[in-house]
């Protein structure tokens, strides 16, 4: 369950900026070809290395990093991988399939059968006592 933060500014580049300004030509193949340009560069700030070959998508704040600055602690990311991993170690979540859940409903509707058919054969051989 990753939880989306804001990073630290300083560490993380403002592609919005940079999408507004590709966008502003007239011509289409241009404003793609700059907004593919923008989307496959690093989202560090002063990195400019590539990322079409190799990136790591971020799945904290979304952004996409080479493999240098790839670590959610290196870009600025690192107070939400701690909290991240405090939640799940406090509050593990095992959650059941659909086939196991049902499952498990039926075995637990059999059982509360089985102890209610239990409570009336007590109720039934306790009044036969009390009469005789």
């Amino acid at each position: 369950m990753a939880t989306i933060t804001v990073t630290d500014k300083s560490k993380v580049k403002n592609k919005e900026k940079d999408l507004k300004e590709a966008t502003t030509s007239k011509d289409l193949d241009e404003v793609l070809h700059n907004v593919k340009k923008i989307d496959n560069t690093c989202s560090f700030v002063k990195c400019k290395k590539r990322t079409n070959d190799f990136a790591i998508e971020c799945k904290y704040c979304k952004g996409r990093f080479c493999p240098t600055h790839g670590l959610p602690e290196i870009h600025g990311c690192g107070d939400a991988v701690r909290k991240d991993e405090k939640q799940r170690y406090l509050h593990p979540n095992t959650k059941l399939t659909e086939e196991k859940h049902s499952q498990a409903q039926t075995k637990l509707n059999m059982k509360l059968k089985q102890m209610q058919q239990e409570r009336k054969s007590k109720q039934g051989f306790t009044n036969k006592k009390g009469k005789q």
